[in-house]
């Protein structure tokens, strides 16, 4: 698996980091390629995004990735990034570039994940899977 460059923006270079999802092969590549996207974050776009987060950004105080060890840590910090992305939607305010993308590439990865290791997915009852409400038991 290829490491991260420091001085590669995923902004302006989101093929590498795709392609590094795109050919992992288990759940810990795809973790790995998580850490690598989030360590080649240059301190201002960190900074930038840490100016607008409420706890729900994968960055510390020192402006350093928080750890990721297991898939679930990547379902995480996707959940509280898509739901900052919903909530910002939902009161009518633009998200800043960066959180859009820290927000697709964290669902591709969830994504991936699912295809891995379709028990990793999110559980989450969809409208097709919901059962119709018996008229006999309204």
């Amino acid at each position: 698996m290829d490491t991260a460059r420091q001085d590669l923006d995923p902004l302006e270079d989101a093929g590498h980091f795709a392609g590094l999802l795109s050919g992992a092969r288990g759940a810990a590549e795809v973790v790995a390629a998580v850490r690598d996207y989030l360590a080649a974050w240059p301190q201002a776009r960190v900074v930038q995004i840490q100016r607008l987060d409420g706890g729900w950004a994968p960055f510390d105080a020192r402006q350093q990735p928080m750890p990721l060890h297991r898939p679930t840590d990547v379902h995480r910090i996707r959940d509280a990034v898509h739901a900052q992305c919903a909530s910002l939607r939902a009161a009518s305010v633009t998200a800043a570039p960066e959180l859009l993308e820290l927000d697709l590439f964290l669902s591709m990865a969830c994504a991936k994940l699912a295809d891995i290791e379709p028990a990793m997915a999110p559980q989450h009852p969809g409208s097709a899977e919901r059962q119709p409400e018996s008229r006999a038991h309204r």
